[in-house]
């Protein structure tokens, strides 16, 4: 293989990138940046010293800026080529009389990549294969991530390339749009035809191309508002008024058949359906915010994450959400529980089971997933994901990629990590009243609802809210404590059960069926989250159980979180940030500065396991020289 195909991935789709082997790289100063920015829009081809030049600098040029390029250059190929011996750095940038080239395959440069999917996706749709274009136009204007190209035309002085550049994404997201709304998917092109008329105000082509978007998802009125506007402004700006495309849209607005509401909902005995999981039969307690703010990102962005600790309700929250969504994705909802699944081949064996359960022959499942997904307008909620993180991220990115329909929600302890995804930490329910409100705080009203199915008679008056308060309070207003405990009452008095979350992890656990094992008891809730943890992260959690369940970097360095790293900060506080990421701590900023809180269920499996001794060091599945198990 040359080094060519093995060399750097640049992207100037957005702001200006380098990797090599996955991992970013730092091109340097604004200066170098440009070059390689210009170098990069002009790949392939001679790019003069003069115009390289001219691309630097406004007016008249410093006396050395001959030299100054070269330096530039030379910073520029150390970083492209770090493993080439200095002299022979010229397989990525170049050198040819007079100028530079800037030589990448296909693969590394996302200008190219795109413009190979535009050539694809019109030779596809000319051979009258519109889904197969559809797809290959989303795959090329998902390379966009800012239309604009900003830092582009910011770093290269007066560059004539960078308008007709912007012309060519518009070009492929007109063409996006237009099969989107021959293949009747105007859900799915609505984000594309929005930022398309937000950059291009007075381009009557781009304009119509929403009305006629909104008009097929039912937004009738929000499309004659924007017409509205568009034709003010082309009065105000340009004294014209709307030409024929634009008026025509209008007319199919006009004439579109009325609805309701912008977000009218079909009959439920025509939904679009449900596979896996089935559905949240009750509602939420307390989680109305959560609901609106999740769906408000997916509106935004295709791939969110509900993150947070165990027994927070992510799962649920999840579910809830997707039933919201169904109605917005024609090919419904298709729910993924990983919670038995560790490795890559599971979890693909996992999402085909559930969204193709009998899939096209193909090379290996990755592929026959892309093949079933990638005309499909879904919603795919993937439950669960933290023991499989990295595969998880590696299979949403691929289809996210290759299924422009394609929606991914997932519930984790640790987030993914994606550059385009949106994290929505669940916090626990409320525990205090609302100042001023006579109405109980969520926590307690999700007690009282679950102690009424077991004790009918239970009422949250003047005589029970102390002890409700009490329980819930001591469980963090966790929902899966707070239901597991409620459910204790069927055997035990409320005052009781005050003592008993004394020491949750052992006495919460009420029979319960039809949920995940990790549901049926706190312990078992709580426990997952140190499988996620490596030998570092387990001794700096076990250390933590010998501390308060609130402290602060200093503390944590100096009594040993971790005993080998006692008195080193830095190190302690990359640990502590890896436990934060993956739900175990909490990281929180006041007026004394950074500091670290465990919840309480979370601190007593800290505190057991520092008590056992021994356990620290060895992982999760194994029996420790104490002779305890971690798991039990």
């Amino acid at each position: 293989m040359n080094r060519i195909e093995v060399g750097p991935h640049i992207q100037i789709l957005g702001p200006i990138q380098a990797t090599i082997g996955g991992s970013e790289i730092d091109p340097g100063s604004p200066k170098q940046r440009a070059i390689l920015a210009l170098l990069a829009l002009r790949a392939g081809r001679h790019v003069p010293l003069d115009e390289v030049i001219a691309a630097l600098w406004a007016g008249p040029a410093p006396a050395r800026a001959t030299n100054l390029v070269h330096t530039y250059v030379a910073r520029l190929r150390q970083v492209l080529e770090p493993e080439t011996p200095r002299h022979r750095r010229t397989n990525v940038i170049a050198s040819v009389p007079g100028g530079y080239r800037l030589a990448v395959g296909v693969g590394q440069l996302d200008l190219h990549a795109f413009r190979a999917e535009v050539r694809e996706a019109a030779a596809l749709r000319e051979h009258g294969q519109p889904t197969g274009a559809f797809a290959r136009f989303g795959e090329s204007i998902a390379r966009w991530r800012d239309p604009q190209l900003s830092e582009l035309a910011a770093l290269l002085i007066e560059q004539d390339d960078i308008r007709p550049l912007r012309q060519e994404f518009l070009a492929a997201a007109l063409n996006y749009v237009a099969l989107g709304l021959e293949l009747e998917r105007p859900e799915a092109v609505l984000p594309v035809a929005e930022q398309m008329a937000l950059t291009e105000p007075l381009n009557e082509r781009v304009q119509a191309r929403l009305l006629q978007t909104l008009a097929r998802i039912g937004q009738r009125a929000r499309a004659i508002e924007r017409y509205a506007e568009v034709r003010g402004r082309l009065r105000l700006d340009l004294g014209v008024d709307p030409g024929p495309e634009l008026s025509a849209a209008y007319r199919e607005v006009l004439e579109a058949k009325p609805t309701s509401s912008p977000t009218h909902q079909p009959s439920p005995a025509h939904a679009p359906p449900w596979r896996g999981a089935a559905p949240l039969i009750d509602e939420l307690t307390g989680r109305s915010a959560d609901l609106t703010a999740v769906n408000d990102l997916l509106d935004g962005y295709r791939l969110v994450s509900l993150t947070g600790p165990a027994g927070v309700g992510k799962s649920a929250l999840g579910l809830a959400v997707a039933e919201q969504q169904r109605r917005r994705h024609a090919d419904g909802v298709a729910v993924v529980d990983l919670t038995n699944v560790r490795t890559g081949p599971a979890l693909e064996r996992a999402v085909i089971a559930v969204v193709a359960p009998a899939p096209r022959q193909a090379t290996g499942p990755a592929v026959s997933l892309v093949r079933q997904l990638d005309d499909r307008q879904l919603l795919l909620v993937i439950d669960n994901a933290e023991l499989a993180t990295d595969a998880t991220a590696d299979l949403a990115d691929e289809l996210l990629r290759c299924c422009p329909g394609l929606t991914v929600l997932l519930t984790s302890r640790e987030l993914l990590g994606m550059r385009y995804e949106a994290v929505y930490p669940v916090r626990p329910l409320r525990t205090d009243p609302e100042p001023g409100s006579s109405t109980p705080p969520p926590a307690q009203q999700l007690f009282a609802r679950r102690a009424t199915q077991v004790q009918p008679k239970f009422r949250l008056d003047e005589s029970t809210m102390p002890g409700v308060t009490t329980v819930c309070r001591a469980l963090d207003g966790l929902p899966l404590a707070i239901e597991l405990a409620a459910a204790c009452l069927r055997t035990q008095r409320l005052d009781v059960l005050v003592e008993v979350v004394a020491d949750p992890l052992h006495w919460l656990r009420p029979p319960r069926r039809g949920v995940p094992s990790h549901h049926r008891s706190l312990h078992a809730a709580v426990y997952r989250s140190i499988e996620l943890l490596d030998a570092a992260e387990l001794r700096c959690f076990t250390g933590l159980g010998a501390m308060p369940a609130d402290f602060d970097l200093a503390s944590a360095a100096g009594a040993g979180a971790d005993a080998a790293l006692i008195g080193n900060p830095r190190a302690v506080r990359m640990l502590l940030d890896r436990l934060v990421d993956k739900s175990v701590l909490e990281v929180r900023h006041g007026p004394a500065g950074r500091t670290y809180h465990m919840l309480g269920t979370v601190h007593a499996l800290a505190r057991q396991l520092f008590q056992e001794g021994g356990c620290a060091g060895a992982p999760p599945s194994a029996r420790c020289t104490c002779g305890c198990h971690l798991g039990d």
